[in-house]
């Protein structure tokens, strides 16, 4: 699974290209697509969501074991796929944001990429200063009423009789 961590700023051009981080580029060249899978944040913030194709492909395999009529999942597919642009690298590692996704991000010269584990966004780097300070005022109270599931790869069992 794709694993993406820290945060890099990069120059955005006039014609919306930018050079994808390294870091970023090594996880997704072992993906099916060589490029990203972006869309608009669902979470309300004016951030720009990106992963590897084959998170979007184990989510769409999710979805398929939903009910077929359920209208909050066709809902959620819909929000969802109908969304996303799978953009390509260049041969120099750069991808070309759609105009509609420059403008959602409010990006002018520059974009920061910033990672959460299996999935990225793109920010306009001084929202995503702001946005950063409040979520590190927020975390720890947060995290401490978390109760995170059990992990898939350790074989933890979730024990209720504790």
């Amino acid at each position: 699974m794709a694993l993406f961590t820290g945060h890099i700023t990069n120059k955005l051009d006039r014609k919306g290209r930018i050079s994808v981080p390294a870091g970023f580029r090594s996880t997704l060249g072992k993906q099916t697509f060589h490029g990203i899978a972006a869309y608009p944040s669902l979470d309300g913030t004016n951030a720009i969501e990106g992963s590897g194709i084959d998170m979007l492909q184990n989510l769409s395999d999710r979805f398929s074991n939903a009910n077929p009529f359920s209208p909050e999942f066709r809902n959620a597919k819909l929000a969802l796929f109908s969304n996303i642009d799978q953009l390509p690298f260049d041969s120099e590692g750069r991808i070309s944001l759609p105009t509609r996704l420059i403008e959602l991000a409010n990006l002018s010269s520059q974009a920061s990429f910033v990672g959460l584990g299996a999935t990225f966004q793109i920010w306009e780097p001084e929202a995503f200063k702001a946005a950063r300070k409040q979520a590190m005022q927020r975390a720890y109270k947060e995290l401490a009423k978390l109760e995170l599931p059990p992990s898939q790869i350790s074989g933890e069992k979730n024990d209720s009789s504790r």
